[in-house]
């Protein structure tokens, strides 16, 4: 009996694999390449899709005028002045000035408001887009801390002060920064910044010009930016992250944040802290073994090898942190 000859279909599939497509590290620009997409539909449906107006109107503490500008025209005027690239806010009025029918005024007058709760409003967002966003499983996610300067030119900026920038190697005056951000493969999320003043050239409120109400979200966040220091500001704002349900297997910091209190504080949140140590004598124990780094070891006394380290036990935080 003559066997068929019937090709049968694999199970599996002879089809050739789709290769991935390669990572953008610009997905903004290349979204806007694509035919009839506008910046301008882009940026009020994401306005629209993520409640940021009304995020926006909860974030004010005093209800505003009837006859104001509406928030949503000062939101996407805000929302646009950094992707212009612009240096002032006269330079963004100019061309925006179909959009703000009171122009210059109104942001200077908004953006004076002491009763926004900017850093509130900031995590608010961040919660939301996480949860409307897919960042991945929590062991691909990381908590990510760093801080930035931004130079200014006026001696009377408030929240200013002197402040070394290890990149240009020199000391500036502006704005220190402290960011603190969540971080996966699909991206990464700004949870909270906050203004740090140091020690060296102070600038804050005038004696002549205070705030109106001492306990408004302006008065309270420029008071804690010269009371606590860098160290404790970090602590804070990753508590808050924690408590709001922000969830990471990791913490990344550089060197500065390389401390006792830092490590303990990822430890007693069940997180994997990678940090940067400092060069020094100090020792740690790792996998039950005390070990010391060999760039500490002491070239005064002719090469020879460090004194025994004492055992090193969990560090605690002291109680001025």
């Amino acid at each position: 009996m003559p066997r068929s000859t019937k090709k049968t279909r694999s199970r599996h599939s002879t089809r050739p694999k789709r290769r991935p497509r390669p990572r953008s590290y610009t997905p903004v620009a290349d979204a806007l390449q694509q035919p009839l997409a506008f910046a301008d539909t882009e940026l009020a449906q994401g306005i629209r899709r993520h409640g940021l107006v009304g995020l926006l109107a909860g974030a004010l503490s005093r209800k505003r005028r009837r006859d104001g500008e509406p928030l949503g025209n000062i939101l996407c005027a805000l929302l646009t002045w950094p992707l212009l690239g612009l240096q002032s806010i006269h330079c963004l009025c100019a061309q925006l000035g179909q959009i703000l029918h009171g122009e210059l005024s109104v942001l200077y007058d908004f953006l004076g408001r002491e009763d926004i709760g900017w850093r509130g409003l900031s995590s608010q967002v961040a919660r939301r887009l996480i949860q409307q966003n897919d960042l991945g499983a929590r062991r691909h996610r990381a908590f990510v801390v760093d801080d930035s300067v931004k130079a200014r030119a006026g001696r009377k900026v408030e929240g200013t002060s002197s402040h070394f920038d290890h990149t240009e190697g020199k000391t500036i005056r502006g704005h220190q920064v402290l960011q603190l951000g969540l971080a996966s493969e699909q991206g990464f999320v700004p949870v909270e910044a906050q203004i740090v003043m140091s020690d060296v050239n102070p600038v804050d409120k005038p004696k002549d010009k205070p705030f109106k109400d001492q306990r408004s979200s302006a008065a309270r966040d420029m008071r804690r930016s010269w009371e606590q220091n860098k160290h404790q500001l970090f602590r804070s704002m990753l508590q808050r992250a924690l408590k709001a349900g922000l969830s990471a297997a990791y913490l990344l910091a550089d060197a500065w944040f390389g401390c006792k209190e830092n490590i303990a504080l990822a430890l007693d949140s069940q997180l994997i802290g990678i940090f940067q140590m400092k060069r020094g004598k100090l020792a740690y124990r790792y996998k039950a073994k005390v070990t010391l780094p060999r760039s500490s070891t002491p070239r005064s006394n002719g090469g020879c090898a460090p004194r025994a380290a004492k055992p090193v036990t969990r560090p605690q935080p002291s109680r001025s942190a």
